[in-house]
């Protein structure tokens, strides 16, 4: 069953992230919230946005969650030129979807250091870093 807004494509993106081969075995923590998917795998939490749209912000195609995921690196660099988060691409490669690596780009994800993550009352927002 595909979501409201959400193609067959980015589905099965979902489906690679939430099986624990994905992550070596390991079943990562899986959140749906309104606009991105969330897994957390340990020491990282990777943040597939949805193809969403709305007040003149656009997420839609695979380019801009891309160009969403840079902004958010940039917003989380501190001083030191260095952050927590960073632009991951899901590749295809002999039709197989992996984390990174040569293949031919499928979507992107934000790979973030749960060391730099606050939740609080439901929210997720990045640290600055240290």
């Amino acid at each position: 069953m595909v979501q409201p807004g959400l193609s067959v494509d980015q589905m099965r993106i979902v489906r690679f992230l939430r099986d624990p081969a994905t992550f070596g075995g390991r079943r990562p923590a899986y959140f749906n919230t309104a606009v991105s998917h969330l897994f957390v795998d340990g020491p990282h939490l990777y943040v597939l946005h949805k193809p969403v749209r709305c007040d003149g912000y656009s997420c839609q195609t695979p380019e801009e969650r891309w160009h969403w995921c840079e902004a958010q690196c940039m917003r989380a660099v501190p001083r030191t030129g260095r952050g927590p988060a960073r632009p991951l691409p899901i590749v295809r490669r002999a039709n197989r979807f992996f984390l990174g690596g040569p293949g031919s780009i499928q979507d992107w994800v934000l790979k973030i250091s749960c060391a730099s993550v606050a939740v609080d009352s439901g929210l997720i927002t990045l640290n600055q870093a240290a």
